[in-house]
């Protein structure tokens, strides 16, 4: 839950053509188990000298593998330059050719969180909550009940960052979620933690600040946005947002 929406520079667009390119690269390489270019390339001991037969399918599952993973970080690239639709299209095409997987499955409820569709995207994030993925599937859910139900919202956050602890993002994520609920004192410990883990995270950090304006410590205000160098333009929009977030939590608690 950000403070602040980061724009994402050149070099990132210059990445994922990258990613696409060795994936493209890998896909031909896993359709052919016979092109000289993996035999040559392969600094294994041969089959002679290890004193056993090997598989002469196991450099294609090795490729096949390493295929899937590089088309994991082009659909995480895709989502993270907000590309859902494309995303979407490379998901469907992987679980097309490879079959589904619990991280396309992850990946497509991350992707239809993003565009609105919240049933279908709930429906997924609950199917993994018994998998390895348990702890990215409640910080989805806790995403996508934060604007409906807090509560829940909460919950589904405290469980994420129990089972990643050091994650500085669902710590962040958490911390928002409690300073929305008006809970200040237990935000300041999540998203503290968070800046700390993680000092280059500017959405902390920019929480962070949001809080100490709710909280009125301008000392802290002035110390953190200093060690930040957060400029005044910025400062002010900070302020402007928790003046709002102070108002949605008066609301919400019938305060007139």
């Amino acid at each position: 839950m950000p403070a602040e929406v980061p724009t994402l520079g050149s070099r990132r667009c210059h990445a994922l053509v990258a990613l696409l390119c060795v994936a493209a690269l890998a896909g031909c390489a896993s359709g052919s188990g016979s092109g000289q270019a993996g035999r040559e390339v392969s600094l294994r001991p041969s089959a002679a000298q290890q004193g056993a037969n090997k598989p002469d399918d196991l450099d294609s599952v090795d490729t096949e593998k390493s295929g899937r993973a590089v088309y994991a970080d082009v659909i995480t690239a895709l989502i993270d330059q907000e590309q859902y639709y494309a995303a979407l299209a490379h998901i469907q095409q992987q679980q097309r050719q490879q079959g589904n997987t619990d991280q396309l499955r992850f990946l497509e409820a991350e992707a239809l969180r993003h565009l609105g569709q919240s049933s279908e995207a709930e429906k997924l994030y609950k199917q993994l909550l018994r998998s390895s993925f348990a702890a990215q599937s409640h910080r989805g859910l806790g995403l996508l009940y934060a604007p409906r139900d807090i509560n829940a919202a909460v919950q589904h956050l405290r469980e994420a960052v129990q089972r990643e602890p050091t994650n500085a993002g669902m710590r962040n994520d958490l911390g928002y979620a409690l300073m929305s609920g008006g809970r200040y004192r237990e935000a300041l410990t999540e998203i503290a933690t968070a800046v700390e883990l993680e000092p280059g995270l500017d959405k902390a950090r920019n929480n962070l600040i949001v809080l100490l304006i709710l909280s009125r410590d301008e000392a802290g205000v002035k110390r953190v946005a200093a060690a930040g160098s957060v400029n005044d333009k910025s400062l002010a929009s900070l302020r402007r947002q928790a003046q709002n977030l102070s108002s949605r939590v008066a609301t919400s608690r019938g305060v007139k």
